[in-house]
């Protein structure tokens, strides 16, 4: 009863997931309402206007004890973290100065407008603040809590969010009018601000793990729970039927859960967004293909398993075992090549890589592919397992290979006929290899050579699914860069033309150069400087600009041929020739190809007279400039800021001469280096690189790649191995688990486990203290590098700091861009207030990203603590980034500035290099646990090859035959065992001898004793009759004739009987000469079961539709045989007990097979060895000869004779016969 509630447990926790799951969404989208939300936020706000209050008070105690004077915060770190974990920030002025800052980022407001605010709720230039004010004496305190994070563009680093503690959904808004959404006031009633929801109904936007990890859930319980039904069904046709409805049903599911996107929740995951991978219908995203994946894993699997475990599930003749696998050897051959086709668009429709060695660029979607893939092959594995679970109970070894083989051979040839271009050696290799380890793991009868096998088989996958990726992934890569070399092609920057439209934007509401261009020639030269400075610094430092200012009348002197052109036609030919425009925009890309990205741009300027005036900026990208600093933060997230890829190099020719290279390898001046190809498509490896040549007309672009060596193309396989051993390990403990709810391990295994524990355990330990180690120290080497270019920063700009520093911004800002293309980091200056004096990237200032305050950590440690120098990590939206400060000091030694480098310029690089050496130090101890695996099968059989010795010859020692001694010369624990083990065989053998002898006599003594016993017991009857006959003839007894007749009759019968005796003795030591002939063995158990048709029970005949049984036997010995063993069933059932007795003929390989079966009352294990020894009976009378007898006859007809028994439950005698051999 209990079994069978238990496979009810998944259905409830289905049932409880899917409530839960449901109830989990509605109430978050209830909570995500306005008027919950609002009320919501008005609690937390009220709770936190309490701590900011605190805070100011303490900030207030600190200043009040330094009479006014913020001189050191004792413990401001700690103050910080507190700070930023709330959500606050704090100013505080003395009189106009500022005094004290706790964040940087934030845009700090004039004093003029804190003071004349009156509202609590502001809006600033970067988002919407509560705000308190406290004044002590002439100190203002300021604090700010934020409500939300506004930014003027949206990218993976900055993305709009509320303060923490809110909850409140991203899509939300928030305004100042109190006549919209739902208001939020404090606790007076004043009102705050009002809430808008700018995606009202569009499901949970909070708690959506949660809500997406219980529908997941619902969904596998679900799963699990029907794969049980369908594994307990016992009938054939019925669980087939069934498979066919589940599947269906599994189809159907998908197909609407995907027409419905249901669960809508998961559609808010990453994993689940085209972006990642996109392919099909069903395969949308790549959170579907994982689903769908294990829709077909646990289908496959329940299939296997259904018809593995079910004994109904017999083929009863060779040529349905034939049948049935061939049948199943079609489908896995459909399934493998399904797999196949899905494993290339994993690769192809992705934009990650399965490659180990490019993991830090994709991370965990690494992991989900390879989940991907071990559901399909395990899946695959579970149909070709199932082939060799089929063919084991019915061929041997030898017919297995000889029918699957071919077979495969055959079905390898007909898909590459199909498809010859994906198909190759190694695709039409691998199924086969499959088939045949499976094959082999079945019908090993050892578990240590199984689980060695199943080793290499891992191993062997592991190697073929590493080959597929690589192969899959060189072919994308091409494909990719070919791209790419068309995109280089057409020399085009994205970064650029995005900020070209924003240029534009400002240019049309410029007044001032409205103003300047109403006296254009007179105003030349400050325009150029205007244009120059207001519009074209920073990033636009990697371009030369050309500013050219004309009109209508104007010529042109164009050098070096110094040709006279008018103005206006000279550049509207290059529009028209090469330009491309750039949308909402009059800036052009110019297609010249001449190894720079060139852009023309046109401001129209009608002048008062009658002429009109142009004005034309030419930019032209410098050679080798990539750029500088901040870009990744600085754009938007629809601009792509890189078409090319950091690994790719490139080189540009014109008419075979080199014009433009970037990257590592050095190109070659002349094309000629990679040769000459008709094609318009070319590879080339060279110097350790793979080189694409594209050309197109005179023109050609390469690109090149390192080339993968042999180590990155090979270290995927031990993370394939190890994650496809983890699963098949997991799949192996749940069905152990399931099975009786316990785990046996032999000896054997718990050694293997036990090494492959503490050598994980003892790696991972290592792995985390090398991973420790790399990073201590790279972030040492990093700080270093810092501290050599904050010196070098600081000997440069130490000497423009010396004199009057107010009239030498313009030279500071112009020599920190000099340094910063010389160091490859940006600078900035802070003067002794903290305040920024000059920066080489403007513009993350101008984007308002964050505020003209140095932090106030460093400024804490360089201005309070009068340390030198200090570094330690700051963070713009999500990007964290290394910061370091330096203290500027004069002749004097007199501390005038200070000098920061916000270090992410090369950040990529670091943290590359950084992920480098963990990821080394991580795959070589995947590689460790590699080699543990398969040093413990080594070594486990190596400590365990004695024991195993020692147990065959254990189950080989019979009585008579004791099996030979264990040589093992080594004086160990297994040595002690060996040498007992062999003394016991000696003791064994002579104990053997003398029980043997004793036997013999004792079994003479009791054969004796019968015989006796039997003839005793007609003599006496024999010996009356006669005493009785003698008298009857002294006497004269007149019918003394008829006494004589009496007794005679008497005598005969008792000879008769002495006669039965002495030939049931003599057929028990030799029986009479079979005579065989071929009988047809269904005839004589016909004949048998007629012999019984009028007794009192219930007697069935089962020939499982077998007609003609041909066998070489004697007749009446084996109708003997049958009404013996039917005897004997008949007579084991108690009294009360209605009596069940079925015969059952089977067709095995070459036997025929008879069960007897009966109801009774089973036989005891203790007596079941003696039941065929003679004089052996468990009734209370009879010589026990008929059983020994039966076995004698079916021995002589080749055949063999057997009983499996439960107490209480009954027993079946199984008798198996040799079929007649044709000639």
């Amino acid at each position: 009863m209990k079994n069978r509630l238990l496979k009810y447990i998944p259905a409830v926790f289905t049932l409880v997931f899917f409530l839960l799951a449901v109830s989990t969404e509605y109430y978050f989208r209830q909570n995500d309402r306005l008027a919950n939300v609002a009320n919501h936020t008005r609690q937390v706000l009220e709770k936190k206007e309490q701590l900011l209050k605190n805070d100011l008070g303490e900030l207030q105690t600190a200043i009040t004890k330094k009479d006014g004077v913020l001189q050191k915060y004792d413990n401001f770190s700690e103050f910080e973290k507190d700070l930023k974990k709330d959500g606050f920030v704090i100013v505080a002025y003395k009189q106009d100065s500022l005094l004290f800052w706790s964040d940087n980022s934030f845009l700090i407001p004039e004093k003029n407008f804190l003071e004349e605010e009156n509202s609590l709720v502001v809006r600033l230039d970067d988002g919407f603040y509560f705000m308190q004010k406290q004044k002590v004496d002439s100190i203002d305190l300021y604090g700010f809590l934020l409500l939300k994070k506004i930014y003027p563009y949206q990218n993976k680093f900055l993305k709009n969010h509320f303060g923490p503690d809110f909850l409140i959904p991203d899509s939300f808004d928030i305004s100042l009018h109190p006549n919209v959404g739902a208001s939020v006031s404090n606790p007076d009633g004043k009102f705050l601000f009002s809430l808008l929801d700018d995606n009202a109904g569009m499901g949970t936007r909070r708690g959506q793990k949660g809500v997406g990890l219980l529908y997941l859930l619902a969904i596998l319980s679900g799963l699990v729970f029907f794969s049980i039904l369908l594994r307990q069904l016992n009938d054939l046709k019925l669980g087939l039927s069934a498979f066919l409805v589940w599947g269906a049903g599994l189809v159907l599911l998908r197909y609407f859960m995907l027409l419905w996107g249901f669960p809508a929740v998961f559609s808010k995951f990453e994993i689940f967004s085209p972006v990642l991978f996109a392919s099909s219908f069903f395969f949308p995203s790549l959170g579907d293909f994982v689903i769908n994946s294990f829709f077909l894993f646990i289908f496959v699997y329940t299939y296997s398993r259904f018809l593995a475990i079910n004994q109904f599930f017999k083929p009863k003749s060779s040529y349905q075992v034939a049948g049935w696998i061939f049948v199943h050897l079609i489908l896995f051959y459909l399934l493998y090549f399904t797999i196949e086709d899905l494993f290339e668009s994993l690769i192809f429709d992705s934009s990650f890589s399965l490659q180990m060695f490019v993991f830090q660029d994709n991370g965990i979607c690494i992991f989900i592919g390879f989940a991907i893939l071990i559901f399909l092959f395990y899946a695959l594995g579970q149909i070709a397992n199932l082939l060799g679970q089929i063919a084991r109970d019915h061929w041997n070894l030898k017919s297995y290979l000889l029918a699957v083989i071919p077979v495969s051979i055959v079905l390898s040839l007909v898909f590459y006929y199909f498809n010859p271009v994906k198909t190759d050696a190694v695709t039409m290799g691998f199924p086969i290899l499959m088939v045949l380890v499976l094959g082999l793991i079945n019908y090993q009868k050892e578990k240590g050579g199984r689980y060695s096998l199943y080793v290499a088989l891992l191993l062997g996958v592991s190697i073929f699914v590493t080959n597929r990726i690589n192969s899959f992934s060189s072919q994308k890569e091409k494909q990719d860069r070919q791209v790419v070399a068309m995109n280089l092609s057409t020399e085009y920057d994205p970064a650029s033309e995005f900020f070209l439209m924003e240029i534009q934007e400002k240019l049309d509401q410029d007044s001032i150069l409205k103003d300047l261009c109403k006296r254009p020639f007179r105003n030349e030269s400050e325009i150029e400087d205007y244009i120059q400075n207001k519009y074209f610094t920073g990033f636009w430092e990697q371009y030369h600009l050309q500013v050219t200012i004309c009109s209508n009348m104007d010529d042109l002197n164009i050098e070096p041929d110094n040709q006279i052109r008018n103005c206006f036609e000279f550049f509207e030919e290059m529009i028209v020739t090469t330009g491309e425009p750039i949308p909402n925009s009059n800036f052009y890309y110019l297609n010249e190809f001449d190894g720079m990205v060139s852009y023309l741009g046109v401001i129209s300027n009608p002048s008062f007279a009658s002429d009109e005036v142009k004005i034309y900026l030419r930019l032209d990208s410098k050679f080798g400039n990539e750029g500088l600093g901040y870009p990744d933060l600085l754009l938007d997230e629809k601009v792509d800021l890189r078409p090319v890829s950091h690994e790719y190099s490139y080189g540009k020719y014109q008419n075979g001469k080199l014009i433009a290279s970037s990257g590592k390898f050095n190109y070659f001046m002349s094309n000629a280096g990679f040769g000459e190809s008709s094609a318009d498509f070319f590879w080339k490896q060279i110097d350790g690189y793979d080189h694409l040549v594209y050309k197109f007309g005179n023109n050609s672009v390469v690109v090149s790649c390192p080339s993968v060596s042999w180590y990155n193309r090979g270290i995927t396989i031990p993370y394939v191995f190890v994650l496809f051993y983890v699963f098949g390990f997991s799949i192996w403990m749940l069905e152990k688990v399931s099975s009786k709810f316990r785990i046996n391990l032999s000896f054997k295994y718990r050694i293997q486990y036990s090494i492959i524990g503490l050598l994980m355990l003892f790696f991972l330990l290592l792995g985390g203290g090398t991973v420790y180690y790399n990073i201590n120290q790279a972030n040492e080497a990093n700080n270093r590098s810092l501290q050599e270019k904050l010196l070098l920063v600081k000997r440069e700009v130490i000497r423009d700091l010396s004199g009057d520093r107010s009239q030498k911004s313009e030279v500071l800002t112009d020599q920190l861009r000099q340094l910063s293309n010389l160091i490859f980091a940006d600078i900035h200056l802070y003067n002794l207030s903290g305040k920024l004096i000059a920066t080489s990237r403007p513009e993350i200032f101008e984007k308002k990203l964050q505020g003209k305050r140095m932090n106030f950590a460093a400024y804490d440690q360089l201005f309070f603590n009068e340390r030198t120098h200090f570094i330690h990590k700051e963070q713009i939206g999500k990007m964290s980034y290394l910061s370091a400060y330096e203290s500027l000091v004069d002749e004097n030694n007199e501390t005038i500035a200070f000098v920061n480098l916000p270090y992410f310029l090369k950040s990529k690089e670091l943290e590359k290099e950084m992920f480098n050496l963990i990821l080394a130090g991580v795959n070589l101890h995947v590689l460790m646990i590699l080699l543990a695996i398969f040093l413990s099968v080594i070594i486990s059989n190596k400590i365990t090859y004695p024991l195993r010795l020692i147990q065959s010859r254990l189950k080989a020692t019979r009585f008579g035959s004791y099996g030979e001694q264990i040589e093992y010369t080594k004086n160990d624990e297994i040595g002690s065992l060996v040498k007992e083990y062999n003394q016991m065989l000696v003791e064994l053998e002579e104990s053997a001898s003398r029980l043997a002898k004793s036997e013999r006599e004792s079994a003479w003594r009791e054969m004796a004793k019968q015989i006796a016993h039997e003839i005793k017991n007609p003599l006496t009857p024999m010996k009356l009759s006669i005493q009785f006959l003698q008298k009857r003839f002294e006497d004269k007894t007149p019918n003394w004739e008829e006494h004589f007749n009496r007794v005679s009759k008497t005598l005969i019968e008792q000879i008769n009987a002495l006669s039965s005796i002495a030939a049931a003795f003599s057929n028990f030591a030799k029986m009479p000469a079979a005579k065989n002939e071929n009988l047809n063995l269904v005839e004589i158990l016909e004949h048998t079961v007629d012999l019984f048709k009028n007794d009192d029970f219930d007697l069935k005949l089962d020939l499982n539709s077998i007609e003609n049984a041909s066998v070489f036997v004697d007749k009446e010995q084996f109708v003997r045989v049958f009404v013996n063993l039917i005897n004997n069933a008949i007579q084991s059932i108690p009294e009360g007990n209605l009596a069940q007795v079925v015969i059952e003929l089977e067709n095995i390989n070459s036997d025929y097979q008879v069960s007897v079966i009966d109801n009774g009352s089973g036989i005891n294990p203790e007596i079941k060895e003696k039941l065929f020894s003679p004089n052996f009976t468990t009734k209370s009378s009879g010589m026990g000869l008929g059983l020994s007898i039966v076995k004698n006859i079916v021995e002589n007809a080749n055949g063999s004779i057997w009983v499996e028994s439960e107490r209480h439950i009954g027993s079946c005698f199984i008798v198996r016969i040799p079929k007649r051999k044709e000639i």
